[in-house]
């Protein structure tokens, strides 16, 4: 399931590269994504604005913030963040909004004044599993506080209106397009305190009823325009704000970045222009919007420049659709811009260039002049990943980027969803069989280290055993190294629930186990010739394991934060967070591999 983030602020920094690990030392952080509930420390020094650049200060500082009421103690706030990495930045800003605004990040339910509830509404299970956290923080809060809902669940009206109904006692609704407005919205229940009545929603919060310091935005319309430069910031002109279905942070907008120090997320894009027939995305999230490259680019100079992380995380719906929603004024633009900031060959070729591809490159250009060039050094060795590319982004262009540039992690999440071309017809996939496989063969001869991940969907309406025995012998002969198998949700909003020969769930059941086994047995061969050829890695270091904190995990190039399996450390090494260490291979456990760390710490200093 996805796990619940609860954040809070620490007094102090806590210094992640000294940090080091044994049996007698406790672990201020353990590796995300396994714990259903899980406390993440975070500081108040990683409040991020990409147009304001962290400037030096001595270690337990704080940033300015708003200060609170005269003669009132700072408000608490409690945070808790469901569903995917872009819910996950989404929750970042509201903690960057808040902290701006002089108030505190709690873990402590108790003692929180305000809570929020981060919703996931992608499938039914998301919206379970939202429906129990909203239980919960209910159950466990005071009675004086407050409980805000936000995320994807309550975007549209119908599902506003049904949230509030089934939990009366939330006082405000937040859709994802309004998580700028978290700290206003909290300060309009302060004044409907001494007269309670209905929860605020959306809609008050665009039309003012909420009073405090107004803030205004731009309109959908305008601020897809105005995103779509890569010359310069949007903007500051507004106007009328209209419902938003998605939100996409400005230069200036406020985000504390609550990940370990070591990676950070950064969104490029939101929305999406696909259509699949099984997803209700474009529904929930609205259409495409993606950021300038400039925006992009200062953005990740300034995760950068905070000095800690070596890894980004590249985000959005589907990254390859990157910049297609800009209009030919926009493009010209940009790449007037692109060609006058570069000089030789590389200008001349642009023009042929996907969006994403001149992305990476004007971010790896921005970078300083370590280019992971020395394979056997890892201390310095940066991962730029790319999470979520359909096979039919995977251009050309790309490949060859990622070829000669080995900063660009060597993982690609790629979504089939199916290999029948029937079902992918049925699906409203844009890709063939035939085309993912030759996307696939393509990855493997340019990348030969290259980690592919995979979602695939059994029991979609009219899948016929047939069907399926095809995905089985596509998963048998592809021998994909990650794979994330899911069983059809029958969305009332999405074109497939229409659709005729819907499978029964005992048949999805029994399809999802088998696809399960015969994707075990990949990864165990797999593993089992790791295993044998003593393979070295290198890996960063996470934490302790979650069942076991006697152990120290870690996790290499073919393997993201939350997502994937992990890398298991052998004894008790001296070994710090955050850092890099080369490893061998000695066994596995499930879908973890175990490892031995070859040059530790303490070694590295005394040599």
């Amino acid at each position: 399931s996805s796990p619940i983030i609860c954040f809070f602020l620490l007094a102090h920094w806590i210094s992640w590269a000294t940090m080091s690990f044994s049996l007698l030392q406790s672990l201020s952080y353990r590796s995300l994504g396994r714990n259903p509930l899980l406390c993440v420390r975070v500081s108040a020094s990683r409040l991020l604005s990409s147009n304001t650049r962290r400037k030096s200060r001595p270690p337990g500082s704080r940033r300015r913030t708003r200060p609170s009421s005269t003669n009132q103690s700072p408000k608490k706030i409690l945070f808790q963040s469901l569903g995917c990495p872009r819910n996950f930045v989404d929750t970042e800003v509201m903690l960057g909004v808040s902290v701006s605004e002089g108030m505190e990040i709690t873990q402590d339910c108790e003692e929180a004044d305000v809570i929020v509830v981060n919703t996931c509404g992608f499938l039914e299970s998301a919206r379970q599993e939202s429906r129990d956290a909203i239980q919960d923080m209910m159950a466990a809060k005071r009675s004086n506080s407050k409980l805000l809902v936000t995320g994807c669940m309550v975007n549209l009206k119908q599902q506003q209106q049904e949230i509030l109904e089934r939990f009366p006692g939330i006082d405000a609704v937040l859709s994802s397009g309004e998580i700028d407005q978290v700290a206003k919205t909290i300060r309009g229940l302060d004044e409907k305190k001494h007269h309670r009545g209905s929860a605020t929603t959306t809609a008050d919060v665009g039309q003012g009823k909420n009073k405090g310091n107004e803030i205004t935005h731009q309109s959908t319309k305008d601020n897809n325009e105005e995103q779509s430069s890569s010359s310069s910031a949007p903007s500051s002109s507004t106007s009328t704000r209209v419902h938003r279905r998605s939100y996409l942070e400005n230069g200036d907008t406020p985000r504390f970045l609550a990940t370990p120090p070591h990676y950070a997320y950064l969104k490029i894009a939101e929305g999406c222009r696909k259509q699949c027939s099984f997803c209700i995305i474009p529904k929930l999230k609205g259409r495409l919007q993606s950021k300038p490259v400039q925006q992009v680019v200062e953005e990740f100079q300034a995760i950068l420049q905070h000095g800690t992380a070596k890894e980004v995380i590249l985000i959005a719906q589907d990254l390859g659709d990157y910049g297609k929603d800009w209009n030919s004024r926009r493009l010209d633009s940009m790449k007037h811009s692109m060609e006058v900031n570069t000089s030789g060959d590389l200008a001349t070729n642009r023009s042929k260039k996907s969006h994403l591809t001149r992305l990476l490159e004007a971010m790896l250009e921005s970078m300083n002049d370590n280019k992971n060039d020395d394979e056997n050094e890892c201390d310095d060795r940066f991962w730029l990943r790319l999470l979520y590319l359909y096979p039919d982004e995977i251009t050309p262009d790309l490949i060859d980027l990622m070829e000669r540039d080995s900063r660009i992690a060597r993982y690609v999440d790629l979504p089939i969803q199916h290999s029948h071309n029937d079902i992918l017809k049925a699906m409203r996939r844009k890709t063939t069989s035939e085309q993912i496989q030759d996307t696939i063969q393509r990855l493997r001869e340019r990348l030969p280290d290259i980690c592919i991940r995979t979602s695939l969907m059994v029991g979609f309406p009219g899948e016929s055993e047939e069907h399926f025995q095809h995905l089985l012998d596509f998963v048998c002969e592809q021998k994909l190294d990650h794979i994330g198998v899911f069983m059809y949700s029958n969305e009332e909003m999405a074109y497939s629930s229409k659709l005729d020969n819907h499978v029964p769930e005992h048949v999805k059941q029994d399809r999802y186990h088998r696809l399960m086994e015969a994707q075990w047995q990949v990864v165990k061969e797999k593993h089992q010739r790791w295993v044998e050829e003593q393979k070295r890695l290198v890996i960063v270091i996470e934490g302790l394991h979650e069942s076991n904190p006697t152990r120290i995990v870690g996790r290499h190039a073919g393997q993201c934060p939350d997502i994937d399996g992990q890398v298991l450390l052998e004894g008790q090494p001296r070994v710090f967070a955050g850092e890099r260490y080369w490893v061998e291979v000695t066994g596995f456990d499930g879908y973890d591999l175990i490892a031995r760390v070859l040059q530790e710490e303490e070694e590295k200093i005394n040599g």
